[in-house]
């Protein structure tokens, strides 16, 4: 009868790699079967030990071939008191790539996505061959492919052809495109459930659905137009969720038809939020919305809210228009009152605003009736008295806004900027006659590793007396989103008494922020601006802050000196939002 042996009398062995670290000695470890097995205590028979070892030499060079090299010498050196294997790897010369050719069709060639992918190709001819940019390059193209409609689009030609001596390659890629797939039809498939009640099971008409598309019947197909109708669609606040994908592919007339599910959201909806801020103190707030109130999609909302200087109550009843996605008519009531250090009004507004999306931006067209009562301190002579002031005005307004970011939460690059031009005339139905222009403007960009912000805001008005500017249109600066270091609106006219508002305005803010770890960053920052009726006395804040980056934009918290007080006395600021 014959010997045996089995796999529990063979002992363990201690395998090593030399002349090779780093993801090259990774790689070998993760290919070299009998490596694996003893990190896994599986111990093979004597027999299949042997064929491992010898098998462990070709697993170690084609584990080494990814990264260009294609001339391994490996030997084995077995320490048989220690039971040690050691595989010494001489790596030799690497393969250069010698020439790269890449032919696409005439399409492709006139499609920005792909002249991009030709110019950024990560391989390079005197470089060494590197097989995994060249598999992770073919992927790309491919998804580009199918992401513009190219569903047939395939590499006849893939090949990395090495020399007899294995010291150079050619790199040869033929891709063909195929036809471009056009839309050819897009349906609507409501999924409603079976208990909803009848308003949650009322349709949307479909021309207010269709202006929400963001692509035509007969236009290529393109993946971001339907990622951007999926947002268009949600930020309705009509649907739970909704679902663009393209149906199945008609090849013979190269179309695709595009279906669209759609989810309704509940009709109703109450919200209530807390916070606090240095500038408002504690505040809340309280909601209502009625997000359909028929198949035209007309909405209402109600909120009413509060901190310890303001007070509103804001009633808003919004008509979508089947133009575009962003146009709509609103018709407001506001009922809003501030009372803090240095501004004292209540002002009761009603009034309705046209917008309308335009060049990728937004165009607002407003008329605004409105009754405001405030307090100002007014100098007599020698004396000064505390009056109450009633103005009656119809304001007619125009504004423009548009940003533009990589990233509306949290941008490394982008700007936003808004123009506001209104009006009133005391022969129009007003108390009071001026012009008003209100400029905001902010940008970030990119800083060493990290991000710059500025901003500038401009007010300034035209009126014969600045007394006679209503409070509400007046200007105060200084606060959380101004001249930190000093406190809410307490930049202004100084007066013997206290600061009041003034017809002009200018805010300037420079801010580093530079990242620490995880979501934090440090901040540092210089403001400086004013609110003036004539010539700007310039006040400046300085100081340094951290910014936690969340979800949801940037929670805020800064240490800034008022440099124009005496003893450059430090506030703390604290705030939440987006930089832009």
């Amino acid at each position: 009868m014959g010997n045996t042996c089995n796999a529990a009398d063979v002992d363990k062995l201690d395998i090593s790699f030399t002349g090779v670290e780093g993801e090259l000695l990774d790689n070998v470890k993760k290919h070299v079967r009998i490596y694996a097995q003893q990190q896994d205590d599986e111990l093979a028979s004597e027999r299949a030990t042997q064929r491992l070892k010898k098998r462990a030499i070709t697993e170690i060079k084609q584990a080494l071939e990814p990264f260009g090299y294609y001339q391994v010498t490996v030997y084995l050196e077995e320490v048989a008191e220690s039971n040690e294997l050691v595989y010494k790897i001489e790596l030799n010369d690497p393969v250069i790539i010698r020439s790269i050719s890449i032919e696409m069709d005439v399409p492709q060639t006139e499609q920005d996505e792909f002249v991009s992918w030709r110019a950024s190709y990560p391989l390079k001819e005197g470089r060494v061959l590197l097989q995994a940019p060249y598999e992770a390059a073919k992927k790309v193209l491919q998804s580009k492919a199918l992401r513009l409609g190219y569903f047939d689009a395939e590499f006849s030609r893939h090949q990395i052809l090495i020399d007899e001596d294995r010291t150079s390659a050619d790199i040869k890629l033929v891709f063909v495109s195929g036809q471009r797939y056009s839309v050819s039809s897009t349906h609507f498939e409501w999924e409603v459930a079976d208990d909803a009640d009848i308003k949650t099971r009322q349709l949307i008409d479909a021309p207010l659905l269709e202006s929400q598309i963001a692509f035509r019947i007969g236009d290529p197909y393109d993946t971001s137009s339907l990622v951007k109708t999926q947002q268009n669609l949600i930020n309705t606040a009509y649907f739970s969720t909704v679902s663009v994908q393209a149906g199945d592919a008609d090849r013979s007339n190269a179309t695709v038809p595009i279906v669209i599910a759609l989810t309704p959201n509940k009709r109703t909806a109450y919200s209530a939020e807390a916070g606090v801020g240095t500038d408002t103190g504690i505040r809340g707030g309280i909601g209502y919305e009625n997000r359909r109130i028929n198949s035209r999609g007309h909405n209402i909302s109600v909120r009413l809210g509060g901190s310890d200087i303001k007070r509103s109550l804001i009633t808003n009843y919004q008509i979508p228009r089947a133009r575009s996605p962003k146009d709509n008519i609103n018709v407001f009531a506001i009922l809003e009152e501030e009372v803090g250090d240095n501004r004292d009004f209540e002002q009761v507004s009603i009034g309705t605003e046209l917008t309308r999306d335009w060049r990728d931006s937004l165009l607002k067209f407003g008329l605004t009736a409105s009754q405001e009562k405030y307090l100002r301190l007014e100098d007599e002579g020698d004396l000064n008295s505390l009056l109450e002031t009633s103005t009656n005005s119809l304001m007619p307004s125009i504004s423009w806004e548009r940003v533009k970011s990589d990233d509306l939460r949290y941008p490394t690059r982008g700007w936003s900027a808004s123009v506001t031009l209104r009006a009133t005339s005391d022969s129009l139905a007003s108390d009071v006659s001026l012009a008003q222009a209100v400029i905001d403007a902010k940008i970030v960009r990119p800083l060493g590793n990290g991000r710059l912000k500025a901003r500038i805001a401009l007010g300034g008005t035209i009126i014969d007396e600045a007394n006679d500017i209503p409070e509400s249109l007046g200007f105060l600066t200084g606060g959380d989103d101004s001249v930190r270091g000093y406190s809410y609106e307490s930049i202004g006219v100084e007066s013997d008494d206290g600061v009041i508002v003034g017809k002009n305005k200018v805010v300037g803010s420079l801010e580093y922020q530079h990242p620490i770890k995880n979501d934090f960053a440090l901040a540092t920052f210089i403001d400086i601006g004013d609110a003036f009726n004539s010539e700007p006395s310039y006040k400046t804040g300085a100081g340094v802050g951290l910014r936690w980056r969340l979800p949801f934009g940037a929670l805020r918290l800064d240490v800034g000196s008022a440099l124009d007080l005496e003893g450059d006395p430090l506030r703390l600021h604290f705030s939440f939002g987006t930089d832009l």
